[in-house]
């Protein structure tokens, strides 16, 4: 796990050759008459609505010049005020910390600084070298939280606020705001504070959801944000449809969607069992290039393909608020294995059907 104040980015690192590309990511799901995984979400077959959906990707920066990305990001904000900036203060410039940054003797993981831009490319990635988001035409808004000296409650929430359009003190006004806010992390306090809560019951009555990665902190009850009312909190289960053992494990957990793990021992072709996603890594020479990998091993992939099929559902209908996805949820929902871990669970996935395209 990666720690940031109290805060872990919800993310286990793992990697797979990008030879072993499919078309269509095994947690899309695939063409008729081909199988499914059995925890894909089967949207490949969904298109979009007219309506373009802004999703904000709160992170560590995302890199923009990703070819997985062009043409999906709109301009962000650097959110992370000093001391914990290293580039001064709040700025314009959302790409996060450069490779091997320090914060006094810490050396940064280089995890710390694809971590936003790998979950960008998993709610819209356009599909370039077979890198593609669960909607394609949203639009992502990146905000960088956190670097490698980590971040502050108080940004934490100036961030969020500031995707969702409202005004925060000496930061320009959000021209594009979101109607969906991604928050890959998790670790804060185990009962949502009340500063978090407010925020966010301001948020859903302004139509605006909140998707929150439930955390690997291995069967734990979930920590801020996820177990904030009002979140959509997502935990991870394999491509077999079981819940990892990394993923918190609570009966508030709202839904469970494809995150990864090791490799399954099947011959089917999900048992790579890792997210295809858009990331960086150096080459031999040692130059930092951009790549495609089977690799996204953690909650905090399943958010954003928790917030990828929310943004498809709200751009057939852009004007659906919070409560009418609680309403609709049950269509789209699909039994889980049950952990005998947790006995009072009832854990549901998500598959897209017709229910999706109905206006």
């Amino acid at each position: 796990m990666l720690r940031y104040g109290s805060f872990l980015i919800a993310t286990l690192t793992l990697a797979i050759s990008a030879a072993m590309a499919q078309e269509t990511p095994w947690h899309l799901g695939v063409a008729r008459p081909k199988q499914p995984a059995p925890a894909a979400i089967n949207t490949n077959n969904v298109k979009p609505g007219l309506s373009t959906i802004v999703v904000a990707v709160i992170d560590s920066g995302v890199i923009a010049d990703h070819p997985s990305l062009a043409g999906v990001l709109l301009p962000g904000y650097d959110m992370l005020s000093p001391p914990n900036n290293l580039r001064g203060g709040r700025s314009p410039n959302f790409s996060p910390d450069e490779r091997e940054a320090r914060c006094g003797n810490k050396l940064m993981s280089a995890a710390f600084r694809t971590h936003g831009t790998e979950v960008a490319s998993l709610v819209a990635g356009n599909g370039t070298d077979g890198v593609f988001g669960v909607n394609t035409a949203a639009r992502v808004l990146p905000v960088r939280l956190f670097g490698a000296c980590g971040m502050s409650r108080k940004d934490l929430l100036d961030a969020i606020a500031w995707a969702a359009g409202l005004p925060v003190a000496g930061v320009p006004l959000n021209a594009n705001p979101a109607r969906i806010i991604n928050l890959s992390l998790a670790g804060g306090s185990p009962v949502c504070g009340p500063d978090l809560q407010q925020l966010i019951q301001t948020l859903t009555e302004r139509k605006i959801f909140i998707v929150a990665a439930a955390g690997n902190n291995f069967q734990k009850p979930l920590p801020e944000p996820a177990n904030c009312q009002g979140v959509i909190s997502v935990g991870a289960v394999d491509a077999e449809n079981r819940i990892e053992v990394y993923s918190a494990l609570d009966k508030r957990t709202v839904v469970y969607a494809p995150g990864g793990g090791k490799k399954l021992s099947s011959d089917e072709p999900w048992s790579v069992n890792k997210l295809k996603i858009a990331t960086y890594d150096l080459d031999f020479f040692g130059t930092e290039r951009a790549m495609t990998e089977f690799r996204g091993v953690g909650t905090s992939f399943a958010a954003p393909v928790v917030s990828g099929f929310v943004s498809l559902w709200l751009s057939q209908r852009p004007d659906r608020s919070p409560a009418d996805f609680w309403q609709e949820l049950p269509k789209f929902l699909r039994n889980v294995q049950q952990s005998d871990k947790c006995p009072d669970c009832a854990p549901k996935g998500l598959t897209a059907n017709t229910a999706m395209l109905q206006p």
